[in-house]
């Protein structure tokens, strides 16, 4: 038997401590062998002792429900014994397991006296998961993130706005004011135009500062969204050749970014910035092609390096689009009065796809366009660039998919109204549509119509469904699959199903991104802070891990896979992988309790 202090030298954060608080630790120790079904401590009383279990597994039990299994390695009873708490569960021994019971008054002791080491359990008590994280890997390379920082960040003055009425002389005035190089021209609360001092030399050259701003201004204005990340800004730029962006969307107008806003950002993350060029400027498949592979492989070592899912799903997204962009373009040239949106769906369509993706995709065709013929020649295309086809068949150049406007809604108010497996199914993958290129009226005239064809029992099979899949309990129960833990079955798809599940129920489709409506849920008061930020750790820390495995497999020539083996995690990694687990399954359990779905349908 490995003596107690060699045992505790080897556990994170035990292996934090100097020779004299670890000796004081195994002064305080005392040693017990307790049998299959033993109670080791009851719920409501006060544990005297951390509990550090040497071998054999552990239960924690809330009635007759197992909410956690300890094995080898691991603690419990660390909340009560520190706090003189009454347990919030009974502790079992589930097999013959052998524990150290380290006095409750020498584990506060040395508590107090080492920061790093209370640090890590405060983290624990307070099951934080990024921080978690941070005792785990380096931070997140800022250098690399740059180009995934969203616009938002950029603006450091107010919006500044006139009418279209305005005399320009008064417009000059107002930017002078405001020490800015341009001015926002509104019309009944929307941005129509912007007047910069480019435009001042137009009026210099061809008319009176007396004349109104709308004679002279740049107009239609071009916009990007404030949550959209700077290189998506850049390609707005790049596409259009102007130098000022307004950042507006359905809450407001927020400011204006220029193209040396942008570009100063950029500056740090010129390796991606090159490739993303390629991909802007690329003439045919196989120039595409080169550059869509090589930030692939870009990405992926800048996953490898520590950079998290939330920065680089926004990079793949603004990559991923214009690849689709280009393809499309190059069938049905730029005409934008084309009559069809072509619209991502699943995990493209809430902008969460990462390394491995596919044509996820679908469109909707107005009157004048009942059929795009050009959609089995785009889908055949980018799989040549290196987008897959969806084995499913969810595809814009599957003829089921590729619909009117009308025959969408026909589907939507069906499914709804006869939720049987398929339609849920359907909807679990429709429900995340984002529109990408074409007529975006279409989509939005869409999402009304499913705000309205939405029923309760609908919800209720989609709550279902969410919670089908409970994650396994403990670090045990993750090491015992011998064929790896599934991240996306068990961790990632009922956090995204779920949270997806809740904005059907308060209609807010609009918003697709899980993290987005995650806090828009918080912000209306459905979820709780504290929920919504477990949740919003909990899933970073899920992608995180399957990110980097996924980039490891890409690196090293295996096939690209959502399944993870214990073995190749270290006990940091096993922690916040067992920690973010339970969240899910209490968030899978207040959903069932939620929709009534707690015994089934």
């Amino acid at each position: 038997m490995i003596p107690p202090k060699e045992f505790l030298r080897k556990i994170k954060p035990f292996s934090f401590l100097p020779e004299e608080h670890l000796t004081a630790l195994v002064g305080g120790l005392d040693v017990a062998m307790y049998e299959a079904g033993a109670v080791i401590c009851n719920k409501g009383e006060v544990c005297p002792s951390v509990f550090l279990v040497f071998s054999g597994l552990v239960g924690l039990y809330d009635g007759d429900e197992v909410v956690d299994l300890v094995s080898k390695g691991e603690i419990f009873g660390l909340l009560s014994a520190l706090h003189r708490s009454p347990s919030y569960y009974e502790a079992r021994a589930l097999e013959d397991s052998l524990c150290y019971l380290i006095d409750a008054e020498v584990f506060e002791r040395v508590y107090q006296a080492h920061s790093a080491f209370a640090s890590f359990f405060s983290t624990f008590i307070e099951r934080r998961f990024r921080s978690f994280s941070r005792l785990a890997r380096d931070q997140e390379s800022v250098q690399d993130g740059a180009a995934s920082v969203l616009v938002e960040t950029l603006l450091s003055k107010a919006p500044v706005t006139c009418a279209l009425d305005t005399p320009v002389r008064e417009a000059v005035r107002i930017m002078d004011t405001h020490r800015v190089g341009s001015v926002i021209v509104v019309h009944e609360g929307k941005p129509v135009g912007i007047l910069t001092n480019r435009d001042m030399r137009r009026v210099l050259l061809e008319g009176s500062r007396d004349s109104p701003v709308k004679e002279f201004m740049s107009s239609p204005v071009i916009t990007v969204d404030r949550r959209a990340s700077i290189l998506e800004a850049y390609s707005t730029l790049l596409r259009t050749g102007i130098d000022h962006l307004v950042v507006a969307d359905t809450d407001g107008i927020w400011g204006v970014v220029t193209s040396k806003d942008v570009l100063s950002q950029l500056e740090p993350s010129s390796s991606i910035l090159s490739l993303y060029r390629k991909v802007l400027k690329a003439t045919d498949l196989e120039e595409l092609q080169s550059a869509f592979q090589a930030i692939r492989l870009a990405v992926s070592e800048m996953a490898l390096r520590g950079t998290h899912f939330y920065q680089l799903s926004r990079m793949i997204t603004s990559v991923y689009d214009m690849v689709f962009v280009k393809v499309i373009q190059k069938h049905t040239g730029e005409d934008e009065g084309l009559d069809f949106l072509w619209v991502h769906v699943g995990s493209s369509g809430r902008k969460e796809q990462i390394l491995t993706t596919d044509q996820d995709s679908a469109l909707i065709c107005g009157l004048s366009c009942p059929r795009l013929d050009a959609a089995e020649r785009i889908s055949q295309d980018l799989e040549k660039v290196g987008v897959p086809q969806c084995p499913a068949g969810y595809m814009a150049s599957n003829p089921r998919w590729h619909l009117s406007l009308e025959q969408w809604k026909e589907h939507f108010r069906r499914w709804f109204l006869e939720p049987i497996p398929d339609h849920v199914r359907y909807l679990t993958v429709f429900l995340d549509l984002r529109g990408v290129y074409g007529r975006m009226d279409l989509l939005g005239n869409l999402i009304d119509h499913i705000h309205d064809t939405v029923t309760n029992q609908a919800v209720r099979f989609l709550a279902y469904d969410a919670t089908l899949h409970e994650p396994p309990i403990g670090i045990f129960g993750i090491k015992h699959r011998e064929r790896g833990i599934d991240l996306k079955r068990y961790g990632i798809y009922p956090i995204a199903n779920g949270i997806r599940v809740m904005i059907v129920d308060h209609r807010m489709l609009r918003i697709t991104n899980t993290r987005e409506r995650i806090e828009a849920l918080r912000d209306a008061g459905v979820l709780g802070k504290e929920t919504a930020g477990d949740l919003l750790e909990a899933y970073a820390f899920l992608q995180d891990l399957r990110l980097r495995h996924q980039a490891r497999q890409l690196k090293y020539g295996g096939a690209e896979t959502n399944l993870l083996m214990a073995e190749h995690l270290d006990k940091m990694d096993l922690l916040v992988l067992k920690e973010s687990l339970k969240v899910v399954a209490s968030f899978q359990k207040n959903l069932k309790a939620r929709y009534g779905v707690d015994r089934g349908l």
